[in-house]
């Protein structure tokens, strides 16, 4: 029969009925925090200064962004042209969402800093 329905089959150990297993839940003993050993506080030290670092970047491209949002208001003030004119305000959005994602990022990079300080603190 090639098309016979697949019936079930009872596995048998040494003659004995196997049992379905159910996983049993693991039992978590509550352990306190590790204190960061002297290496693990140089790794942590060195993520802090390179997050400072990006920050810094960060902030130094948010402020040449809102430079060139400045010079791009300026020039939509100055225009006379309508099309002109929805290109120059398409370019402001456009640049003020840059300015926007950038600052998330800022606010991030901060939030993490400030977990790596707080462990190297303990």
């Amino acid at each position: 029969m090639l098309n016979s329905p697949i019936q079930p089959v009872m596995g048998y150990n040494n003659g004995q009925p196997v049992q379905n297993i159910q996983p049993q839940p693991m039992q978590v003993q509550a352990q306190p925090a590790p204190q960061p050993s002297n290496n693990d506080k140089t790794v942590l030290r060195e993520q802090s200064m390179a997050i400072t670092s990006d920050i810094a970047a960060e902030y130094s491209a948010v402020t040449r962004l809102n430079d060139i949002l400045v010079d791009l208001a300026k020039t939509l003030k100055e225009e006379k042209d309508s099309d002109q004119k929805k290109v120059l305000e398409a370019k402001i959005n456009t640049t003020n969402q840059m300015i926007l994602q950038r600052e998330m990022k800022i606010n991030q990079m901060e939030m993490t800093k400030a977990q790596i300080d707080a462990q190297l603190k303990q």
